[in-house]
């Protein structure tokens, strides 16, 4: 195994473009230097590191202060929001401010993950995968995972998170060891309609005027965290075409996978993933307009399903141009005539795309019923949730770590209690509609006739067999799910709570779905990935980025604007065009805050801005920092280009949105009356 000190991290020379996503251990200092006239040292990587964290339900943020405060998106801490809401105090819709330390609360199931160490375990992989195909290959490789992820973690399990992190479609393996902070409390979010000003129709363009900030604050030992680095705000920003980097932890990319796996993408995954979601932003939307406490109760899932519709349509129009699909094939064609150029090149890597391309035909195959049992769109429910995690749990901790599904090793088990033992509410009525929907939806896809629909059904409606779980089920109770996961298999078996029995009953058939999933598509890609990575490494070395996997990011652009058809997109937005756009009816409905404070506001401060950083989502949250390591942005969002950005980055129009620091300032001191967080920000 290779561990990478801070001192003597990577700096690799690549050819330089705003496009890429790098690891902090393989900076393209060469192409920095050049075009910026900067070269990180290993002090400023190490500070960069260490104040960056993972919120670890999808998104980034930052520590901004000596006190561990954490910097990150109004949409990213909206859930926790929600979860402290009730329809006598709604945060979401008139925010949240902790004037004190004593008043700020705990956010149910939060984590946040600070980077300390990237350890190459990719010859350790490879010595227990040597040779091996299919499950066989599969079993090996996840067994070693665990292992790592186990020894990393050692005895603190409490305080330490491990994850393997696979780069270039598997052809680097590494070992990524945070420090976890799992007490993790609201300070502040503002109102959702300044946070989500311009809702669904301004989603994803510009000019944008949002102030989607939030602040968390890390906990230890019942006291606020001590934090030595952090991210100080410049509340002056960048200037027009300055150097700005994004570090943060974007979730996916597919950059690097075969015209066969983005057909698989295009044709079928997409388009029924889209389907999916439109039908259930209408169920959202009739039930959020039956009444104001359903809309309050199901407003943050709707945000989620809007949002997550015009991302992935986004992904679906990329790969329905016919000029992207041709930028694919050309890259393909180029890497498979190089492997062809030698023979023994070709006999090593030469039917890797074949295999993929089986895998892709078997998926087409078990699609509908892997994404419906396994994935959980033919069960919506939150109580369903705890009650597979909980039946899982049980019996996955009864077999050695290393044969256990991968998401209840060792290493991942504290995060899954804090899951299943979180605090969040449960309203039972919501569910039976969520469920029943879903239910629903496995039935006109399975078919009535399916042999796994009639023992779900039986001969109740979706409806009836929802209400009949829902009402039945006690697992709404913390101390009902606390007694049922430290009583382990055990308890499990005998309990007869209707929604433990129903999980335990379709839980051999997922697992059936799963496991052919697992051999016959995931194992033939990996293994065949690596390959194909063994390949472009010949050819190119680490020159290139890896794909997106979560992991800590470097994205280096700068601030600018762009052409837009005949019309000249400029890089800032300001207060003044705010109040501008504010109609007084929603998304367009200003809080009643910003309209009182108006007058005290200085409108010409910049609110939002863009630049050429290379992002996706799960950058949510994301510092926007310049050479100084000063926080000089927010990310929040992309441009309407940005979204097929999981595919190719396209520097003349591809934008990352984020708010100006001026703009968080300017709202904490004159509208929130919370100057207190301002100074703290501002290291005063």
């Amino acid at each position: 195994m290779r561990t990478f000190p801070l001192a003597l991290l990577l700096l690799a020379p690549a050819a330089f473009a705003a496009e890429g996503m790098w690891t902090l251990d393989n900076l393209p200092a060469e192409a920095m230097e050049a075009k910026h006239g900067f070269t990180p040292d290993a002090a400023w990587v190490e500070k960069v590191m260490r104040s960056s964290v993972r919120l670890a339900g999808g998104c980034s943020g930052s520590f901004v202060s000596a006190d561990a405060l954490v910097l990150t998106n109004h949409h990213c801490v909206v859930g926790c929001v929600s979860d402290l809401s009730s329809k006598e105090n709604d945060y979401v819709e008139s925010g949240f401010l902790a004037r004190e330390h004593s008043q700020e609360k705990v956010c149910p199931g939060f984590e946040l993950n600070r980077l300390e160490r990237i350890t190459d375990v990719t010859a350790r992989v490879r010595a227990a995968t040597e040779g091996l195909t299919g499950k066989a290959y599969s079993d090996a490789k996840k067994a070693v995972q665990s292992e790592l992820e186990a020894g990393c973690v050692g005895e603190d399990a409490a305080n330490v998170r491990c994850d393997m992190v696979e780069l270039y479609q598997g052809g680097l393996q590494h070992l990524y060891r945070y420090t976890r902070f799992q007490d993790v409390r609201l300070v502040f979010a503002p109102e959702h309609r300044i946070a989500f000003f311009g809702g669904d129709p301004d989603n994803f363009n510009f000019p944008r005027y949002n102030l989607d900030m939030g602040l968390l604050r890390a906990w230890v030992d019942g006291k606020p965290a001590r934090i030595e680095h952090y991210f100080p705000f410049d509340a002056e920003g960048a200037q027009d075409g300055e150097l700005v980097m994004v570090t943060g932890h974007p979730g996916s990319t597919q950059r690097l996978l075969t015209v066969a796996q983005l057909e698989l993408q295009r044709d079928l995954a997409l388009p029924t993933r889209l389907l999916y979601l439109a039908e259930l932003r209408g169920l959202l939307g009739r039930y959020s307009a039956e009444d104001p406490e359903q809309a309050r109760i199901a407003q943050t899932d709707l945000q989620v399903v809007e949002n997550s519709f015009k991302a992935l349509l986004g992904r679906l129009q990329a790969l329905q141009d016919p000029q992207v699909f041709a930028l694919k094939r050309e890259q393909q064609a180029a890497l498979e005539a190089y492997v062809a150029g030698d023979p023994e090149r070709a006999a090593r890597y030469g039917r890797a795309w074949d295999e993929i391309a089986q895998a892709q035909r078997t998926m087409r195959n078990i699609h509908a019923r892997y994404s419906l049992l396994e994935a959980g769109r033919g069960f919506q429910s939150d109580l369903f949730g705890h009650a597979r995690r909980l039946l899982r749990a049980a019996a996955e901790r009864d077999k050695p770590n290393a044969r256990r599904l991968r998401e209840y090793g060792e290493a991942a088990l504290p995060r899954m209690r804090q899951q299943v033992l979180s605090e969040a509410p449960i309203y039972p009525e919501y569910e039976k509609v969520l469920l029943a929907w879903s239910l629903g939806k496995l039935r006109e896809h399975l078919g009535t006739d399916d042999a796994f629909v009639r023992q779900v059904l039986g001969r109740q409606s979706p409806e009836a067999v929802a209400a009949r779980l829902v009402d039945g089920s006690r697992l709404a109770d913390r101390e009902v799910r606390t007694a049922l996961w430290e009583g382990g298999s055990k308890a499990i078996a005998a309990s007869q709570d209707p929604m433990i029995v129903f999980a335990r009953a379709v839980d051999p058939e997922a697992r059936a779905v799963r496991k052919r999933y697992e051999d016959e598509v995931e194992a033939i890609e990996s293994k065949n990935a690596e390959l194909l990575a063994q390949a472009r490494f010949e050819q190119l070395g680490t020159s290139v980025y890896p794909d997106a996997t979560f992991s800590l990011r470097l994205s280096l652009g700068e601030i600018r604007g762009w052409t837009e058809g005949e019309r000249e997109i400029a890089p800032f937005t300001e207060l003044s065009g705010l109040y501008e756009r504010a109609t007084g009816a929603d998304p367009y409905a200003l809080p009643g805050s910003w309209i009182g404070s108006k007058d005290q506001l200085d409108l010409s401060t910049r609110i939002n801005q863009v630049s050429t950083n290379d992002i996706i989502g799960g950058n949510s949250g994301s510092p926007l920092i310049d050479r100084d390591a000063r926080i000089v942005g927010l990310i929040f969002d992309g441009n309407i280009h940005s979204l097929g950005g999981a595919y190719w980055y396209d520097e003349r129009l591809n934008r990352a949105v984020s708010v100006h620091p001026a703009a968080m300032l300017e709202a904490l001191r004159k509208i929130y009356g919370a100057g207190d967080l301002a100074e703290e920000m501002t290291g005063r």
